[in-house]
């Protein structure tokens, strides 16, 4: 492909990253329960200048180790003590694009720079992975380390003997990092991949030769650590090691997210859209997909095919699963499903041509339901809806139109960044508006309420709402009480504190004998001194 053409398809990558990452980034409220409870803990270290212990509503958290709010901390200095959505998110985000560094310098070698953008812009556009890493949460710190560093493994089979030795010791250096960000999983994960990679490319020599890389992998792992062993040796070994690490994985209930072993499955068909379409047209492997082991491509595709295979079995192999557990899988899936856009690109398929009718058609109907959706949707909702209704038509008419010009006159690459082009702008656009959305059911009444606590100096007591730290977050008080079990007592206590305000969730109070004092569409603020017998 000429260098003009190569320029102008970077201009457009460059397009799908600032709308699918970083447009309207701050224009929508922290997200209950984990964005407002993480942000909130990372502003109690940043006030407090405690950067080795963490709290959580005035209580220790072991949970999780710092890095993720070590980097939430530095962002809030950056910005001159700052602390809000925008703040919040930026270091994530930047940091979930660090590897599309490596992935991009990998495919360009391996291939050429159509390759690097096919692959990167199936990355940049997958659902899942676009929604949840400009989310200001750990899973995506997580993500990003363990694709650095698996990604840097990776280069080892390509790069120099000379130039070896530094991608092992970043290999070693990210898993480190990937430690500190979230524990077992940020060592798991790489050290999984390269014990089978080298099993099936017979590597054991060098992987064993650069094995001192350990070395630095526990200088940056264990000074936190041994750390908090000595100031907190059984409580941090019994939360952090055993709970939070052995039980979880194990399957007992500690966070209640206990799933079926396809769960990861499922989240992933859904997760991949609109490229999971592509990849169902290729069930079986495509002709470049043969065991030769000389052949980079080849062997590229190998490895990150177990990458895939080795990311889904360690997940799935734990009873504890959350959607955003999936996440470091998808840089890895982005280089198989561009090995299938780049070839169909190259080389007309007839197969993947008809997976991208259907999902056209898909995307049409959508628009066609945008057009109406006023006919079916209860009136206090279509209000709510609006404003997604009209960013949504934005991009899907005219991005729909262009799609079957593009399908018609069988103009693949075309077809590819404006299908492209269509996701980014749509994630980009309708995001803030789709949160905005759903807060209205919910979450809306938090942060009105947390300011009404914030305004008028009163403190918050909930009653049956759960763990709701958006309330927490905004009313910027340093401790909420959350009482998540039926106990009439305890309500009437609360209610008769002076300055203090108790929320609880409607339907949990309906058949109590208790006056409103705000109600809101899932909460309400109970009238103190109300209760009755």
């Amino acid at each position: 492909m000429k260098k003009n053409g190569i320029i102008i398809l970077y201009c457009i990558l460059g397009i799908i990253l600032f709308f699918g990452f970083f447009y309207g980034l701050g224009s929508y409220p922290l997200l209950d329960v984990d964005e407002t409870r993480y942000v909130d803990m990372a502003r109690g270290m940043f006030n407090s200048k405690n950067y080795l212990t963490l709290y959580l509503n005035g209580e220790y958290f072991f949970e999780k180790p710092p890095l993720y709010f070590w980097l939430e901390c530095i962002s809030f200095h950056i910005f001159g003590g700052r602390i809000n959505e925008w703040t919040a998110r930026l270091p994530i985000v930047i940091l979930s694009l660090l590897p599309t560094g490596f992935l991009i310098a990998l495919c360009r070698k391996i291939k050429n720079d159509l390759f690097a953008i096919v692959t990167t812009t199936v990355l940049f556009t997958s659902l899942e992975y676009v929604i949840l890493t400009k989310i200001a949460i750990l899973d995506s710190v997580l993500t990003s380390l363990v694709a650095c560093s698996v990604l840097c493994y990776f280069l080892t089979f390509f790069v120099q003997d000379k130039n070896k030795k530094y991608f092992w010791i970043l290999t070693y250096i990210f898993s480190g990092l990937a430690v500190m960000a979230k524990g077992i999983p940020g060592v798991a994960i790489p050290a999984l991949i390269i014990f089978v990679s080298s099993f099936v490319f017979k590597s054991w020599k060098e992987t064993f030769k650069y094995s001192w890389g350990i070395l630095l992998f526990l200088l940056l792992t264990l000074p936190w650590h041994i750390i908090m062993l000595k100031m907190y040796p059984h409580l941090f070994f019994r939360e952090y090691i055993y709970k939070h690490h052995i039980l979880r994985f194990l399957g007992s209930k500690v966070i209640g997210r206990v799933h079926p072993w396809y769960f990861l499955i499922v989240t992933l068909l859904w997760g991949l859209f609109p490229h999971i379409f592509v990849l169902f047209s290729k069930i079986k492997p495509p002709e470049d997909f043969k065991l030769n082991l000389k052949d980079d491509y080849t062997k590229f595709l190998i490895l990150n095919s177990i990458a895939v295979v080795t990311i889904l079995l360690f997940f799935s192999s734990s009873a504890t699963k959350l959607i955003t557990y999936i996440l470091p899988i998808y840089p890895f899936f982005a280089v198989l499903i561009g090995a299938i856009w780049y070839k169909f690109i190259n080389y007309d398929d007839r197969a993947v041509k008809i997976s991208l009718i259907v999902l056209n058609t898909i995307f049409s109907i959508a628009a066609i339901g945008m057009i109406f959706c006023a006919m079916f949707l209860p009136p206090e909702i279509y209000i709510k809806f609006q404003q997604v209704q009209k960013v949504s038509l934005f991009t899907l008419i005219p991005f729909s139109i262009l799609n079957w010009i593009f399908i018609l006159k069988n103009m693949r690459l075309k077809l590819f960044m404006s299908l492209g082009l269509m996701m980014a702008l749509t994630l980009g656009i309708v995001t803030p508006c789709a949160f905005n959305f759903i807060y209205a059911f919910g979450q809306d009444d938090l942060m009105n309420f947390a300011q009404y606590a914030r305004e008028n100096k009163y403190t918050i007591s909930t009653y049956l709402t759960g763990g709701r730290f958006s309330l927490l977050y905004y009313s910027h008080q340093p401790k909420i009480i959350f009482k998540t079990e039926e106990d009439t007592n305890w309500l009437r206590q609360e209610l008769k504190k002076k300055n203090n305000i108790v929320i609880a969730r409607n339907r949990e109070i309906q058949d109590l004998p208790l006056k409103i004092k705000k109600r809101g569409i899932k909460y309400s603020i109970i009238q103190g001194g109300t209760y009755e017998e």
